[in-house]
């Protein structure tokens, strides 16, 4: 469930990230930032809350996968907060994500890449 909604932003992410057609990729991007990443980010910030109230993960109390892979939306949405301003618990949950050790060393060393 977690990981088909982190698929679906990056499929519509990629829609408008790769089109030659400057026009098309403004309205595709502005849909995406209007319509479509609200709607994906409040139904993930609602299955949050279920869990402790939306102060810890996505499923028990520690990082799995999908905690793992909203940090991978963060970081293909520009890794900046401004995305999730309307969602400070998942925000919250990048930053435990991202401050986890071995995360943290492996965001420190990786190899920089577009996406």
């Amino acid at each position: 469930m977690f990981i088909d909604e982190f698929e679906d932003i990056g499929a519509e992410v990629y829609k408008f990230a790769f089109e030659k057609d400057e026009a098309k990729k403004a309205e595709l991007s502005g849909k995406f930032n209007s319509e479509t990443l609200p709607r994906h980010l409040g139904y993930l910030e609602a299955l949050l809350k279920e869990n402790n109230g939306g102060k810890g993960y996505f499923v028990g109390d520690s990082l799995t996968w999908a905690g793992l892979g909203i940090a991978n939306v963060y970081d293909l949405l520009g890794g900046t907060d401004a995305p999730f301003a309307k969602f400070p618990l998942l925000l919250a949950l990048v930053k435990r994500v991202r401050e986890n050790p071995k995360v943290a060393e492996y965001l420190k060393t990786r190899a920089q890449t577009p996406f």
